[in-house]
């Protein structure tokens, strides 16, 4: 532990190191985890993007003890949009009763990318309080085989449905940003190059809202299928698009489990924008790679004492 606490203090060391800490003390997930990863999001000498991976961690923890720095971090109105957004993705993520009045109060914050979220996760709150039996089962939003606890249920009227139909509900700008989701999350669920596609279809010629493009771009990572790659490079590749975006985008290529030759399309694409002018992609990149490469290590590790055996 006390290693650990001293890595997440390495502010002029190496984005990955400090990454791989922060993800084992999630893997930890005991009050002693909870309390290092609060003081880390607490101390502002942490880059934006580590404050924001401390804060999605927290949430995915899922417990109550991290709600005070989340709920401070949330209010305070001079941090950072992508970090305030992520403390409140948490604070749903979590549940807790005593978060929604401050996430009720901030939808409608000056940051449009801090309102939406919080708007996501009221709503998120108020679908788990129903009980009245004509929501979804809540499992369907609890329970996936990605690990991961989502802003919004994957919506199972779209059990069955085509994907070209579903696209088009994620696509509907007509419509909130919580059913969009929802149409989002059974696409990820169903899986395929297909869906990989559709999702990719949101990521790139979706023009309302950073907020559902970046959420289409963590989904892509989650999926890890080769065929989200040209709509990651476009996100990536855009330098006008917003930071929280491109960051989720470098982030999703870094994950994607390609053969070799799409591997190194990835790679390359990495390798170019680790020197991006924004911090945030910058970093992103950097973690993208190192995180390729420890699972690249780990793969040939296993593959070699399984020869031995």
């Amino acid at each position: 532990m006390a290693a650990l606490v001293s890595s997440l203090a390495e502010f002029e060391g190496p984005i990955g190191k400090r990454m791989r800490a922060i993800y084992y003390l999630r893997t930890l997930g005991s009050v002693e985890a909870i309390d290092a990863l609060s003081v880390a999001l607490r101390d502002k000498r942490n880059t934006v993007l580590v404050r924001h991976e401390l804060a999605y961690v927290l949430g995915q923890i899922r417990n109550e003890r991290a709600c005070d720095v989340l709920e401070c971090t949330l209010a305070d109105g001079s941090d950072d949009a992508i970090v305030r957004h992520e403390c409140a993705e948490a604070l749903s993520a979590i549940g807790a009763l005593r978060s929604l009045p401050l996430l009720e109060k901030l939808c409608d914050d000056p940051s449009i990318e801090v309102g939406e979220t919080c708007v996501i996760a009221r709503d998120y709150m108020l679908w788990l309080q129903a009980a009245d039996g004509s929501v979804a089962p809540r499992v369907c939003a609890c329970v996936n085989e990605f690990n991961s606890r989502d802003p919004a249920p994957a919506d199972p009227a779209w059990d069955g449905v085509a994907t070209a139909k579903v696209r088009g509900a994620l696509l509907d700008a007509s419509t909130s940003l919580f059913v969009r989701y929802g149409a989002m999350f059974a696409l990820r669920n169903r899986g395929g190059a297909e869906c990989a596609r559709a999702i990719g279809d949101a990521l790139v010629y979706d023009k309302t809202s950073a907020l559902l493009r970046h959420e289409a771009a963590f989904v892509l990572g989650q999926m890890q299928d080769p065929a989200a790659i040209p709509a990651l490079a476009a996100s990536l590749r855009t330098l006008s698009e917003h930071s929280m975006v491109r960051h989720e985008s470098a982030e999703a290529l870094g994950a994607i489990d390609g053969n070799a030759r799409q591997w190194a399309q990835c790679e390359k694409l990495l390798t170019e924008f680790a020197s991006d002018d924004d911090v945030v992609v910058r970093e992103s990149c950097q973690c993208a790679l190192d995180a390729a490469e420890y699972w690249s290590d780990a793969d040939a590790a296993a593959a070699a004492e399984a020869l031995e055996q």
